[in-house]
């Protein structure tokens, strides 16, 4: 059997995990990549050995045939680059987060379905070790029913960094949509999906310097500060900041007959003493132990199976790719609004 010809488009995360990790992916060469720089297509292709580099992806789309496009680009161009691919007759993995609104994210699930494509989204933190420990447990009951979630990711701090696409709302930047989605996924996976928020979205540092010595103004939130509930009536917080000088990562989930902590990448669990550590069982190690790369692998893998024919597993989808994107316009409009938002409120139509 020939191996699946992958094309990468971005050569930021693209290019320190994903190349990388394709390598670790049986059945897979990775064969072209490409950059709004040719010089940076350039180096990554002479580093991993990649034949094809390219400064352009519809000139690498249309000159190199693929069978998979990995979209790893700022989110603003996740919908016209995904499209593309899809007319190409490739099958797409996409960066999350997924889309810049829900129409975009509707319109890419409903291409890549009427054209019989594989799809997938690159929710990858699905696949580490403890959090497929988390589901696991909760499901078996092991917690009992669960009633309250917190979670705190603090422990990223952006200090001085100068201003990119991160920083501009209308490219797609912003903490919730970078460590957020992650996060909204989880839940919809754990305790079920999210019906109602009450969010706060700010910019704590609201200049950035330039690489050209000047400032420019952030317009994308830095700090969020989420309230929800779910459909099967656990309330919940999800607190973000890449300003704050420090602080801890750490998920609690509470339930009628016992607690679990994560904090990074280690899992505990309590019934009215001590917290216990517990260690994944060897399903759930994953195909390496890189906290980067085993978790992309995985997915990765699952995917490549798929397109094979094969079926070694759930990955996440464009259409949970559309659910959690659902709850991100949600929360933006009631950052926006300064109310409580029903998730239910979001439609498709461009905002």
């Amino acid at each position: 059997m020939c191996a699946v010809r992958v094309g990468v488009i971005g050569t930021g995360f693209g290019s320190s995990v994903q190349v990388p990790g394709f390598k670790c992916v049986s059945d897979v060469e990775v064969v072209a990549i490409a950059s709004a720089r040719l010089e940076r297509a350039q180096a990554v292709a002479r580093e991993h050995n990649i034949p094809h580099a390219f400064d352009d992806y519809r000139r690498m789309l249309g000159e190199v045939q693929l069978d998979l496009v990995s979209v790893v680009a700022p989110p603003s161009l996740h919908y016209a680059m995904t499209l593309a691919a899809l007319d190409a007759g490739a099958h797409v993995l996409c960066e999350k987060p997924f889309a810049m609104y829900l129409a975009e994210a509707v319109a890419m699930r409903d291409a890549a379905t009427a054209g019989g494509r594989v799809h997938a989204v690159d929710h990858e933190f699905r696949f580490v070790p403890a959090r497929m420990a988390v589901k696991r447990l909760i499901q078996a009951g092991e917690i009992g029913d669960v009633f309250l979630f917190r979670a705190a990711d603090l422990a990223i701090w952006w200090g001085d960094r100068t201003f990119t696409w991160w920083f501009d709302r209308h490219q797609g930047g912003g903490v919730l949509g970078a460590i957020g989605s992650h996060y909204v996924d989880a839940i919809g996976q754990w305790i079920g999906p999210i019906t109602r928020v009450s969010a706060d979205l700010r910019a704590v540092v609201g200049e950035r310097p330039t690489d050209e010595g000047g400032k420019a103004r952030v317009t994308s939130d830095d700090t969020a500060l989420i309230a929800f509930s779910t459909k099967n009536g656990v309330s919940g917080r999800i607190d973000l900041s890449v300003s704050a000088r420090g602080g801890p990562r750490r998920v609690e989930i509470y339930g009628t007959k016992g607690t679990l902590f994560l904090e990074g990448t280690k899992l505990y669990r309590a019934a009215g003493g001590e917290a216990t550590e517990i260690l994944p069982e060897e399903r759930d190690q994953g195909r390496l132990d890189d906290p980067r790369l085993g978790p992309f692998v995985e997915l990765a893998q699952r995917v490549v199976d798929r397109i094979e024919g094969r079926d070694s597993g759930p990955f996440p989808t464009f259409d949970d790719g559309v659910a959690v994107q659902r709850v991100l316009d949600a929360i933006h409009r009631s950052s926006d609004e300064r109310r409580e938002v029903e998730v239910a409120e979001i439609e498709t139509a461009v905002p």
